[in-house]
């Protein structure tokens, strides 16, 4: 009886596991639309992203450019996003933002760092940052 309480409580744990990674992926999850290069209109409801966030973005990315560049254009993309993703998640309903616009990320970036924008659409070989990105 003791074996099928803890095999219960297990089971019972894994289904919550479950239902928190599936809220999360359907929470991270693309669209199937057609939206364009870079994501579409911005949303009227979407956060705004602070310039404090933006920096903090533009930092990260700086700091990260000369190993993109030795990496080729698809490493860098992935670490770009993971960059993204990373940041994202750090400051809260940026993730919002950019699952409904993701052409906020451009439009940070473009303000608070062009010259590292640039250089990471570059990289990663798109016209946009918000080209680079999956999953969001």
């Amino acid at each position: 009886m003791r074996r099928t309480r803890r095999h219960v409580h297990l089971l019972g744990r894994l289904a919550l596991l479950g239902a928190l990674v599936s809220a999360g992926v359907i929470a991270c999850a693309t669209t199937t639309e057609s939206r364009g290069p870079g994501g579409g209109p911005a949303s009227a409801d979407a956060p705004a992203i602070g310039p404090a966030a933006g920096a903090q973005l533009c930092d990260t990315m700086w700091a990260d450019l000369a190993g993109w560049r030795q990496q080729g254009s698809a490493i860098a993309r992935v670490k770009f996003n993971g960059v993204v993703h990373t940041w994202a998640l750090r400051n809260g309903a940026i993730n919002i933002a950019l699952a409904r616009d993701r052409d906020a990320i451009d439009v940070v970036t473009r303000d608070q760092c062009p010259n590292a924008r640039q250089q990471v659409t570059q990289i990663i070989n798109t016209v946009d940052l918000a080209s680079g990105l999956v999953g969001f």
